[in-house]
């Protein structure tokens, strides 16, 4: 990053100081080709000294190989590389004990694994996330998890488990995470897919990106320039009217609860909440979901509606972040749909999903040797017969 994108950062975290006497926990931290990034928790240290750290395998502090850096942009402590490190951390004055090291994650790639991937907004508040995660439909997620529980937890672990996603837990002094952390999430977020795929959505959970050019959006994404770093789409809103259901509880009526069926009474567009696609590596700061500032020679294009837009089916819960927007709407919702073909194959990858993760029974039984009730005795054998 050089001098004037190191001010205009500066001016960007200024402006945006929140939760004033927030711990500095470390969060993560990515080595690249060039440099090692270090997230933090705080979003009230930017422009800070700070210290680098390094620690080899057995987390031995390297002899003389710390460095003086700024905390910028926000939350992002810039690190030189060092020979040996397995492990930093970050001091935020000279007599400051560094802080217990976390492991570098390795994003020293040639060529991005992933061609297209989704940050997702930050997971917490009351409502249940596990069928949001379930209708997402891209090959590879950054979940944050601020608030979860354990049944929405599942499905997380489920793309995780399988190879389709990353997961960022916060651990800090705060009971709960809301909103007001958004840009933590961001900046990590930013951080952890660089290098890691090649492009990057970055949307909530319960916003869809439609796509209605030709071909695939993979194939539009490959026909843009070198040049461009970002591609901003316009929203409509879809309104919706109910909380999701916090479990399964019965399988056949899941369609009933599908979002993208249940939910069809859109607002005009518009491009006053709009979302972007990026480039990581060609932008150096994020403002929740599009790009701040962009590397010398990259720009930002506008996409035309007609080739994509996002959905966002938006709640009206007085409680939640602009619950009320409906009360400040003074336009005609118009009743829209999804491509019907793509409607059947989201339905059919939901119900799969949802089956393999959410479908659960006791074990029977008639399932274990009688041999085990015989030395164990039924109170011991967590079981239920067929019929009970």
């Amino acid at each position: 990053m050089g001098r004037d994108e190191i001010w205009i950062a500066r001016m960007f975290d200024v402006s945006h100081r929140n939760i004033l006497d927030a711990e500095a926990r470390l969060l993560s931290a990515f080595v690249y080709h060039d440099q090692i990034s270090i997230i933090t928790t705080a979003q009230n240290i930017d422009n800070h000294k700070a210290t680098c750290h390094y620690f080899d395998c057995k987390r031995n502090e390297i002899p003389h190989s710390s460095f003086e850096t700024l905390v910028v942009p926000m939350t992002v402590v810039t690190c030189p590389r060092r020979f040996g490190a397995e492990f930093v951390s970050i001091s935020l004055s000279e007599n400051e004990k560094p802080r217990e090291p976390i492991p570098l994650t390795y994003r020293i790639y040639d060529k991005p694994p992933h061609e297209l991937a989704v940050c997702v907004g930050p997971l917490y508040g009351n409502e249940s996330k596990w069928l949001e995660v379930v209708e997402y439909g891209v090959t590879f997620f950054y979940f944050t998890l601020f608030n979860l529980n354990e049944y929405d937890r599942k499905i997380v672990d489920y793309y995780a488990k399988l190879g389709y996603a990353e997961y960022t837990p916060y651990i800090t002094e705060y009971h709960r995470l809301s909103w007001m952390f958004h840009l933590i999430q961001t900046q990590e977020c930013h951080h952890r897919s660089r290098y890691h795929s090649k492009w990057v959505l970055n949307v909530d959970i319960d916003e869809r990106l439609v796509y209605t050019g030709a071909g695939n959006f993979l194939h539009y994404l490959r026909s843009m320039p070198p040049n461009i770093g970002e591609l901003s789409f316009i929203t409509n809103r879809v309104l919706k009217t109910e909380k999701l259901p916090e479990q399964l509880k019965n399988f056949t009526n899941l369609q009933t609860e599908m979002m993208f069926l249940k939910y069809n009474r859109t607002t005009e567009m518009s491009w006053f909440n709009m979302k972007g696609v990026i480039r990581p590596e060609l932008v150096f700061v994020l403002f929740y979901h599009w790009s701040y500032r962009q590397e010398y020679g990259v720009h930002v294009m506008s996409v035309p509606k007609r080739v994509a837009y996002i959905r966002h089916y938006r709640n009206v819960d007085e409680k939640g972040l602009n619950g009320n927007w409906l009360e400040n709407y003074n336009g005609t919702l118009k009743e829209t749909r999804l491509n019907a073909e793509f409607e059947k194959q989201l339905i059919e990858s939901v119900k799969e999903k949802t089956k393999y993760v959410y479908d659960r029974r006791w074990v029977r039984c008639e399932e274990i040797p009688e041999m085990f009730f015989q030395r164990f005795g039924r109170k011991l054998l967590d079981c239920k017969y067929k019929y009970e």
